[in-house]
């Protein structure tokens, strides 16, 4: 991983953040997902880069198998806790989005929620979707969410300063463009903990998403706003919800 992202997925994320439970509506996303993605209580999610867990946990108090994937040590560990404390199951592996440490055709679903973006090339990226693809069995899903570029450009803001749960954080952005990259340098003081840290992130448009999911050989199946199925309109959607679906194999 890079030295940046290290830094900041080990501790600055939760710095900025906090390690919440999930959320009521993080638990309706849950719902969605299960709805896009045809979840069953017997279906198995691998949800790749699954950060502390808040998506990952959602899905197993729905009764999904669950397996949640991440490189940050901190992060999986605040996994491990929430998972034990509202008794959902998650099996947790540390590991490489870039390189699956799983079977083939091992699960029904593959989600990235929010974690895309986060390389320094279009090879890398393009690896995690090969991946996700790879482990799904024919006719599973993926389910992609990532911040809309369209919408982040428009609306661009170079600086912010917010208090959150007796912590302050203030974040300065530049962009660069061919391709599109966001770069945060986030301060954070107070009851979280102190810190400075870098958050680079490859800002996607639809068509360049679409493109990449095609390159990882899943058609695009449905995108959309949010994971209610609200269409999705490239000016004023914050997010894109894609769902692509690896293709059933040719009889004989």
């Amino acid at each position: 991983m890079p030295d940046w992202a290290r830094e900041y997925f080990e501790r600055g994320y939760g710095q900025r953040w906090g390690l919440k439970a999930p959320s009521d509506h993080v638990r309706l996303e849950a719902d969605g997902l299960c709805r896009l993605l045809h979840l069953a209580s017997t279906s198995r999610v691998i949800d790749v880069a699954c950060g502390h867990g808040r998506h990952a946990v959602a899905l197993a108090e729905r009764g999904v198998d669950v397996i949640g994937l991440d490189f940050a040590v901190a992060l999986l560990t605040r996994a491990r806790d929430l998972s034990t404390d509202l008794r959902a199951r998650v099996r947790l592996v540390r590991g490489d989005m870039r390189r699956l440490p799983f079977l083939s055709e091992c699960a029904d679903a593959v989600i990235v929620m929010d974690a895309f973006g986060f390389f320094e090339t279009n090879d890398e990226h393009d690896a995690i979707l090969r991946e996700a693809v790879r482990v799904l069995t024919p006719g599973g899903r993926l389910g992609l969410k990532i911040v809309n570029a369209e919408f982040v450009l428009d609306g661009f803001r170079e600086a912010d300063r917010e208090e959150r749960d007796g912590a302050v954080i203030s974040v300065s952005r530049t962009l660069a463009l061919n391709p599109t990259r966001m770069t945060e340098r986030i301060s954070v003081s107070g009851a979280r903990g102190h810190g400075e840290y870098e958050r680079r992130q490859r800002l996607f448009r639809i068509d360049e998403l679409v493109a990449a999911l095609e390159r990882a050989d899943v058609p695009v199946v449905g995108v959309f706003a949010d994971p209610d199925g609200t269409p999705f309109e490239p000016a004023t959607s914050a997010a894109m919800w894609i769902v692509g679906q690896r293709e059933h194999r040719a009889d004989g």
